[in-house]
C-alpha cells in the first residue's frame, strides 16, 4: 500500500455529516447486532424492561437506536433527555421520539469545551446515560463522562458505544481533519480524540474509580462498501468512507484518495461476494461510581 503524508481537509458540514451518517445507519451492517447484544443484556440485568426508566442520550442522532431500545429490546422508557447538536438530525429526532409516546426533551447543545445540560435538567437524575459513538466529538471525553455521571441515579448505568482498538490501526478514522472552523458541528474532532479506544476508557475508569464496575464487549462489525471498492473512481459510492474520514472523500487530493481507497480495500473481507469493511466497535457499561 502506498504511503501518504497527512494533508488537511475541511471537516464535514452539518449537512454532509447528516447525509453520510444516514448512509452509515441504512447500509447493510452487523454493528447493530453487537450494540443490541450489549444493550439488551444491560436492560435485562437491571430490570429496565420492568421499571420505568429515565434516560439521558448524549449524541442521539435521529433517535433510531433509542427507538430500537424501546420497540425491539423492551426498554420501559418513561422519559428521555436527548442531546443532539446537528440541526439536520434534530428535525428528525423530535418526531422519532414523539412516536414513542413518552415524555422527552431535545437539547441542541454543541459538544464544545463548556458542554453542559440545560438548566431545566440541572437537578435531574437518570437510570441510564448513553453515548452512542459521540465521545469522538469531545475534546475531553473523560471529562464529559465524569460530568454526566453527576446526573446518574445511585443504581444507574452509563452505556457507551465506541470504536474498538483495531480501528486506530486501520487508520480510517478522521486522519484528515482541519479544525479551523469552530462553528462546524464536528470541528472539535482531532486525531487525538479519534484515536481514543474503548480499552482506554475501561482502564481509565477502573483506575480512577476502583469501586466502579466496568464491562467492555469488543467485536468486529462489518459494513457493506462494495459499491465503493468495485466502482471506478468517478462512480464510487463514498458516503460511508467519507463518514469515517469525517471529510468528503471527493474533496481530497488524488494522492489522498488513492491512499484511502487502498486502505479501505486492505481492511475489507469478502462476505457473500460483497466487500465488507471491518468496523471494530465496542460497548462499555459503567456503574457504581
Amino acid at each position: 500500500m502506498s504511503s501518504l503524508k497527512l494533508e488537511k481537509a475541511a471537516p464535514l458540514t452539518i449537512e454532509e455529516y447528516a447525509r453520510t451518517f444516514e448512509a452509515l445507519v441504512t447500509r447493510e451492517s452487523t454493528e447493530y447486532d453487537i450494540m443490541a447484544k450489549v444493550a439488551g443484556k444491560l436492560i435485562s440485568d437491571n430490570n429496565f424492561d420492568k421499571v420505568p426508566v429515565d434516560m439521558l442520550s448524549i449524541g442521539a442522532g435521529r433517535g433510531q437506536f433509542e427507538k430500537r431500545l424501546v420497540e425491539e429490546l423492551g426498554l420501559k422508557l418513561d422519559y428521555i433527555y436527548a442531546v443532539e447538536p446537528n440541526e439536520a438530525h434534530v428535525k428528525l429526532l423530535d418526531p422519532a421520539l414523539k412516536t414513542l409516546g413518552v415524555k422527552y426533551d431535545v437539547d441542541p447543545s454543541y459538544f464544545g469545551q463548556d458542554f453542559e445540560l440545560m438548566e431545566t435538567c440541572a437537578d435531574y437524575k437518570f437510570n441510564l446515560i448513553m453515548f452512542s459513538h459521540s465521545l469522538y466529538a469531545f475534546q475531553d471525553p473523560y471529562g464529559v463522562i465524569e460530568y454526566s455521571s453527576k446526573f446518574l441515579k445511585p443504581t444507574g448505568k452509563i452505556l457507551i458505544f465506541h470504536q474498538g482498538g483495531p480501528a486506530v490501526e486501520d487508520k480510517l478514522y478522521s486522519f484528515l481533519i482541519d479544525c479551523s472552523d469552530p462553528d462546524i458541528f464536528n470541528a472539535q474532532l482531532t486525531q487525538e480524540s479519534h484515536a481514543l479506544i474503548a480499552q482506554e476508557i475501561e482502564t481509565h475508569f477502573k483506575d480512577k474509580h476502583p469501586e466502579s464496575q466496568v464491562i467492555r464487549v469488543e467485536e468486529i462489525a462489518h459494513i457493506d462498501v462494495d459499491n465503493f471498492v468495485k466502482a471506478e473512481e468517478e462512480e464510487r459510492d463514498d458516503d460511508i468512507v467519507s463518514f469515517f474520514l469525517q471529510a468528503e472523500y471527493r474533496k481530497l487530493s488524488l494522492e489522498a484518495r488513492k491512499y484511502v481507497y487502498e486502505t479501505v480495500v486492505s481492511n475489507c473481507e469478502i462476505i457473500q461476494n460483497r466487500n465488507m469493511l471491518r468496523h471494530p466497535c465496542a460497548g462499555i457499561v459503567i456503574g457504581n461510581f
